[in-house]
């Protein structure tokens, strides 16, 4: 029964001091009420504490978020701007070659590998209706990377340096030793028949000595990687490590086929 009163007492005071007093006018209160109101004030500064770190809490949180986007793009320009210097490096290289008289035809991108799985090509963004023709030879800064294999109206197909069914004239640098590039269809080319009486050292440069009537002479081709002991044929066994990686392949030249060059060494690039 007391402990019924006593709730009764304390229900009463708490609906008097919610319905009667308002939270604004609890500072002038009488002195006897302040212990009642305590708890009220206590939990409305906790209440409001709680609220403001809440709020610090979701503002920290979207800043970070904001500064982590801000950080993504900053990147990606940077990496495109990297790309764009990278892309003039190459075009600086290439516009050089012109200086040891090749005769430019137009540039070109890779877009494909070949489709032919049993040839080792690469599908580049010009073709007929650029003028481009089949054999034309095809080139990068590093080096040569093969020639056109097949053409249509707005690509074309280069038959890659490595595919076993490749093959250009060649003349070792330092020797001046001719023979013939072969691809292997890995990443190392053959240089066929030198001779065993002839000396070629392991390094030594290989390019492009032009007697096969559709690869101008002087581009280079790649650097004797390993020179056989071993006699089996009539012809030194000679690998070319070429200088261009197909995998490598950003930017092309191809160049004007051999045959249709005039003044050569003044042959100017066509640009499409």
């Amino acid at each position: 029964m007391r402990t019924k009163k006593r709730f009764l007492i304390l229900l009463f005071l708490i609906v008097l001091s919610i319905f009667v007093f308002p939270y604004k006018g609890l500072k002038d209160v009488s002195e006897n009420f302040k212990f009642f109101l305590y708890p009220f004030d206590l939990i409305s500064m906790l209440s409001s504490s709680i609220s403001e770190k809440i709020k610090l809490m979701f503002n920290v949180i979207e800043e970070n978020e904001r500064l982590k986007k801000e950080n993504i793009e900053l990147k990606a320009e940077r990496h495109l701007f990297y790309e764009i210097i990278l892309e003039k490096q190459r075009l600086k290289k290439i516009l050089s070659l012109r200086d040891y008289g090749l005769n430019f035809y137009t540039m070109a991108k890779p877009i494909a590998k070949g489709y032919d799985r049993f040839k080792h090509t690469l599908i580049i963004d010009k073709g007929s209706d650029e003028g481009v023709k089949k054999d034309m030879p095809v080139i990068t800064d590093l080096g040569l990377v093969g020639k056109i294999y097949r053409v249509r109206s707005n690509f074309s197909e280069v038959l890659l340096l490595k595919d076993p069914n490749f093959s250009v004239a060649v003349r070792l640098q330092l020797s001046r030793h001719e023979g013939v590039v072969v691809g292997t269809g890995r990443n190392y080319c053959l240089i066929k028949y030198i001779s065993p009486e002839e000396t070629v050292q392991k390094g030594e440069a290989v390019i492009t000595s032009g007697l096969d009537g559709i690869f101008p002479p002087g581009i280079p081709v790649g650097v004797v990687s390993y020179i056989g002991v071993e006699r089996k044929d009539f012809y030194h066994y000679i690998e070319l490590l070429p200088y261009q990686q197909d995998s490598k392949i950003e930017d092309v030249i191809i160049l004007d086929t051999y045959g249709n060059i005039t003044n050569q060494g003044q042959g100017k690039a066509k640009r499409n």
